[in-house]
């Protein structure tokens, strides 16, 4: 299956309690995904791309953005969680709680929904055709 037609594909399959209302109510989101997300929202579904298949919590992306930035970028948790809220509504990213550190809050684990997949495989490969691109 070539990129374009995995776009056009309606992402309905996503566990009820990380879709987004529509969603769980049965609609259909059949707006396709053409375009290349903002910067940091690309950023965000990098660093969860290649993570554990339970998922990232907050910190590791945000110790990502450092360490892979050498120090030179970061992003505050106020963003980052008001971020990935806005990627969740997109159906970019899917949660689900985790375990309890030291009796605190449990963890939100952040994972790639399919279409935040798609989302990645065809943002690399716009990158691969631009960076091999001359006029």
């Amino acid at each position: 299956m070539d990129i374009n037609s995995m776009f056009q594909q309606r992402t309905t399959d996503m566990p009820a309690r990380a879709a987004p209302k529509a969603l769980r109510e049965g609609k259909k989101y059949d707006q396709p995904v053409q375009t290349i997300p903002p910067q940091t929202e690309l950023l965000i579904l990098w660093a969860i791309h290649k993570s554990d298949p339970k998922g990232v919590y907050g910190l590791d992306i945000q110790r990502a953005f450092k360490e892979c930035s050498g120090g030179n970028e970061s992003i505050s948790l106020g963003s980052l969680y008001s971020l990935l809220k806005r990627m969740r509504k997109k159906c970019y990213v899917k949660s689900c709680e985790g375990d309890s550190i030291g009796g605190g809050a449990k963890r939100q684990y952040y994972s790639l929904t399919e279409r935040g997949e798609y989302v990645v495989k065809y943002a690399d490969e716009f990158f691969a055709r631009l960076r091999n691109w001359s006029p």
